[in-house]
């Protein structure tokens, strides 16, 4: 089977509107020049005595060096709370594809949340609080013992904490908020990218690459972030994964409807 992009392949779902924020996420701002127009030259004074006002700064360069911004908004971030996310999940493993939808809220500093996902199978609603973590499966709620391969959206942040080769690329506009754009490598890790215990068993997760990308807004929180992992499996083929999460609406309040009914039926093996 052909390789094909995994970032081919989310950019093409978020354009045909399987989510609507992604689409919105992708629309550029043109770049700001930078450039200053010439004060004008004093011509009743004399030069010494002119003073010339400061010209506003109209564009979103960082004041810092990138790997400091970088962790200035993984700190902000952490800290805000909840906030809506809309997630994509793309794995191919050997040529088996896997793509996963979500839309919900996610709360940042504790990686409790709602979300419902939609694959080619089915519709399923995961919940997680501090005390529990469950799953919703055609109208029947099962306790989670542990994590599933959508459980990596509610810690969005993980995997995030030691850049490497961090880079400025520009601004952007992410749904319809001005925001700076860096990239970086980050430690090969595949267990922070949506895949299967099963699809474990044919590659090391802790080998290949993993890069980055996220957008900061003027508050230092990242609204966006993008991870792409790629390695080998045991048998050399090639496997890769993408990661897309979009956050709006931080520090809103949002009951977690945590079903009573699901704390005596553990989910299905």
């Amino acid at each position: 089977m052909g390789h094909r992009s995994l970032g081919s392949t989310a950019i093409a779902i978020a354009a045909i509107g399987l989510t609507a924020a992604l689409v919105a996420s992708c629309a550029t701002n043109d770049d700001a020049t930078g450039e200053s127009a010439p004060s004008p030259t004093p011509t009743d004074q004399p030069t010494a005595e002119a003073s010339e006002s400061p010209d506003p700064d109209t564009t979103l360069e960082p004041s810092e060096q990138p790997e400091s911004l970088w962790r200035s908004a993984l700190n902000a971030t952490a800290l805000m709370g909840s906030a809506d996310i809309d997630a994509q999940l793309i794995t191919n493993v050997e040529g088996f594809e896997r793509i996963t939808q979500g839309d919900g809220w996610v709360d940042i500093t504790t990686g409790s949340g709602d979300i419902t996902w939609i694959d080619d199978r089915s519709t399923t609603r995961e919940v997680r609080s501090p005390t529990g973590h469950y799953l919703d499966l055609d109208g029947t709620w099962f306790s989670v013992a542990e994590g599933l391969p959508t459980t990596v959206a509610f810690e969005p942040l993980d995997g995030l904490a030691a850049p490497a080769s961090v880079q400025v690329e520009g601004t952007e506009d992410v749904l319809g908020v001005a925001t700076t754009k860096l990239t970086a490598e980050l430690p090969a890790d595949g267990s922070v990218m949506g895949f299967s215990s099963e699809e474990t068993t044919v590659f090391d997760p802790m080998t290949g690459s993993l890069t980055a990308t996220i957008w900061v807004d003027a508050k230092d929180r990242i609204v966006r972030v993008l991870r792409e992992y790629s390695t080998d499996s045991l048998d050399g083929d090639f496997v890769e994964a993408v990661t897309l999460f979009v956050f709006s609406d931080f520090g809103v309040e949002r009951p977690l409807d945590i079903p009573a009914t699901a704390e005596a039926i553990p989910a299905p093996a």
